[in-house]
């Protein structure tokens, strides 16, 4: 057999990306269900997605697994959840840092800062991955998600047209706008 280890040149280089991000809100307060509607992102929610990718222009997103490492610092010494404040950094990271939250694979390293309260409130990230993101790449993610969204609303609105009708069976024929 022969065979020659890889050299590290030919290996892909460790993309890294180091952020510092303002204070994420609680996930009951970046999340919103109104009468019992699908949960969407609230105003909130919105405002703190637009002040992470504000603040992180020109920065490239990461594609492929990512290991996300994080040191959080409080505003205050109220106990808040560790998980709740992840998910909505995870949430306002996408197409920011990474492509789409899933993409992160494992944590380190994640943890409350130690005696940091009444600083600066703030939350340190480190991301690491294998490869850049294209910017094609990254707007072909942001059109798939519109399109993805339009599908959920048509969906949607096909339901409460459905519910509407109150127990009438809509046949395909119907539909079509064939004869029953």
């Amino acid at each position: 057999m022969n065979s020659t280890p890889q050299s590290p040149s030919t290996t892909p280089p460790l993309a890294e990306v180091r952020l510092s991000l303002p204070w994420p809100p609680s996930g009951n307060r970046y999340w919103r269900s109104d009468r019992g509607a699908t949960p969407h992102t609230s105003d909130e929610g919105k405002a703190y997605k637009a002040r992470v990718k504000a603040s992180n222009v020109g920065q490239r997103a990461l594609k492929g697994p990512v290991v996300l490492s994080a040191t959080l610092y409080p505003p205050t010494r109220q106990k808040s959840d560790l998980g709740n404040r992840l998910k909505v950094l995870e949430d306002a990271l996408e197409l920011v840092a990474y492509l789409n939250d899933n993409q992160v694979r494992r944590y380190r390293d994640v943890a409350f800062a130690d005696g940091a309260y009444r600083k600066a409130a703030r939350v340190e990230v480190v991301l690491e991955g294998q490869e850049w993101a294209t910017p094609a790449e990254v707007e072909a993610e942001r059109v798939r998600r519109v399109e993805q969204a339009r599908k959920r609303r048509a969906t949607l609105a096909r339901n409460r047209a459905a519910k509407k009708l109150k127990g009438l069976r809509v046949t395909p024929a119907v539909r079509r706008g064939g004869v029953a």
